[in-house]
C-alpha cells in the first residue's frame, strides 16, 4: 500500500488509479496552516499489504473554515482578556488581538468590547449569538485601563493646599506649577486663590496636572 499522508487529494486519487486501488474520503478536518484537500491519514495503512482494488479510506484538511456561531462562545463582557484569549486560542481555535484601551474604574484588563469584522458580539448593552466566525479567524477586543479617563475639573479655589493636593491625588490628578501671591510663609496652609485650568464644568484627563496660584490669607470671597 503507497504512503498518501501529505499528497493532495486529487493527486492521490490518479496515482491510486494508476496502481488499481480505489480511494474515497471518509472525514474531512479544518487545521490551521494546512491547505485543504491535503491527505491527513489512510486505511489501510501505508506499506500494508493489501489486495489490488482495494478501497482506500482517507481523511483530508478541509477546503473552507469550520464555522462557530457567537452563541457557542463564553460569556466574556467583564471578564478578563488574557484568561479568555488563552480559552478562545485552545477550544475554539480563534486568535484574539486587542484594538483599543479604554478608561474603566474597574480592574484593568478586563474586556468591554468584542468585534468581529465590524460587528459587536458582545459589549455593556448584551450579545449578539448569530453572528458566523470562522475558526482561525480573529476576534478585536476593547479592554480596560486605569489611566487615560476624563473626569470633571474639580474647584480648588478656597482650599487650602493640602486640601488641594488630597482631592487631586484621589482622583488620580497631580498639581502642577505653583504661583505665590505676596509671602508665603507654610505651603501647605496656604490658600488656593487661582487655577488652570478652572473649573467651568469642563473635563480634564486623568493623571494630568493642575496648575496652582496660592496666598498665605484666605481670599474675602471664600466662606
Amino acid at each position: 500500500m503507497p504512503d498518501y499522508t501529505g499528497f493532495q487529494y486529487e493527486d492521490a486519487v490518479k496515482d491510486a488509479t494508476r496502481k488499481k486501488f480505489r480511494m474515497s474520503i471518509s472525514d474531512s478536518l479544518h487545521i490551521l496552516g494546512k491547505p485543504g484537500g491535503q491527505i491527513l491519514k489512510q486505511n489501510p495503512p501505508p506499506h500494508s499489504l493489501v489486495k489490488q482494488k482495494r478501497m482506500i479510506y482517507v481523511t483530508i484538511t478541509k477546503r473552507s473554515p469550520d464555522k462557530i456561531l457567537s452563541g457557542r462562545l463564553p460569556e466574556m463582557y467583564g471578564k478578563n482578556y488574557l484568561r479568555k484569549k488563552r480559552e478562545l486560542d485552545e477550544h475554539f481555535q480563534i486568535r484574539s488581538k486587542v484594538i483599543e484601551k479604554r478608561y474603566d474604574p474597574a480592574e484593568e484588563g478586563q474586556i468591554l468590547e468584542v468585534r468581529y469584522q465590524g460587528k459587536t458580539i458582545m459589549d455593556n448593552k448584551g450579545r449578539n449569538n448569530e453572528i458566523q466566525i470562522e475558526k482561525g479567524d480573529e476576534l478585536e477586543f476593547i479592554i480596560s485601563e486605569k489611566s487615560g479617563g476624563l473626569i470633571e475639573i474639580p474647584n480648588l479655589v478656597c482650599r487650602t493646599y493640602d486640601e488641594a493636593q488630597f482631592l487631586l491625588e484621589n482622583l488620580g490628578l497631580m498639581v502642577g506649577d505653583v504661583k505665590t501671591e505676596g509671602t508665603v510663609s507654610e505651603l501647605s496652609s496656604a490658600y488656593i486663590i487661582a487655577q488652570d485650568p478652572v473649573a467651568n464644568g469642563g473635563t480634564i484627563k486623568m493623571e494630568s496636572a493642575i496648575q496652582l496660584t496660592v496666598s498665605q490669607e484666605k481670599p474675602g470671597k471664600c466662606e
